[in-house]
């Protein structure tokens, strides 16, 4: 693939990106709601983030930057991840103050008293997305050292020789890849709205309920 045709293929994929994006403005609307919780807090800082992330993520794409954008993905992972521990804390108020106090969340328990270690939660949101497991562990490789960027600038050449390259152009040979990290990052910037919704939704109930009282 060259690269007049990856740029032909994400012409449609960064207006949906974008479209997608933009769902963050009324989503924080409903979290926020008429009274402000202190685990609301805990999900606008998320929406904050994620949605920072697809706004940096655009223009990585843009400027065919696969080492930025599979980092970007693999934050967005992490992301769904710490969205999914919000719900599921033994002790929300915990989780703030944690996060609040600049602290990890490791070691907090969630419902059933398992700590909130990363790879228990990415095994957790296996059980939503089946490929959640497997697209955590590959981008990975982009966050650390490791073959993924070492791939990226030595390849085999002709006759059992290795080219060596340094620069701040891509080679056309992965534009395949910086693709396919596009089409995931839109499956899971879906994944993290559809999760998110649940709390506007609970706003939205906890509010109705404390109506009814007050009649």
């Amino acid at each position: 693939m060259n690269n007049t045709e990856y740029e032909k293929e994400i012409e449609s994929l960064i207006p949906e990106l974008e479209r997608i994006n933009e769902e963050a403005i009324p989503i924080a609307k409903g979290i926020i709601g008429n009274t402000l919780l202190q685990v609301d807090l805990g999900f606008a800082a998320l929406l904050n983030r994620n949605l920072q992330l697809t706004d940096r993520f655009i223009a990585m794409v843009k400027a065919r930057n696969l080492t930025c954008a599979a980092a970007l993905l693999r934050l967005q992972l992490d992301n769904c991840m710490r969205l999914y521990a919000l719900y599921i804390a033994e002790d929300r108020k915990a989780f703030i103050n944690s996060l609040m106090d600049g602290k990890k969340i490791d070691k907090l328990r969630d419902e059933n008293g398992q700590q909130m270690k990363d790879w228990y939660l990415k095994k957790e949101l296996t059980k939503l997305d089946p490929q959640f497991s497997t697209v955590y562990d590959n981008t990975s490789g982009y966050i650390h050292f490791s073959g993924k960027a070492f791939y990226q600038s030595v390849s085999a050449g002709e006759d059992n020789t290795l080219e060596f390259q340094v620069s701040h152009v891509l080679p056309e040979t992965l534009n395949p890849i910086l693709l396919e990290c596009v089409h995931a990052y839109i499956h899971y910037l879906k994944f993290f709205y559809s999760l998110i919704r649940g709390a506007v939704d609970a706003k939205a109930k906890f509010e109705s309920e404390q109506q009814d009282v007050q009649l």
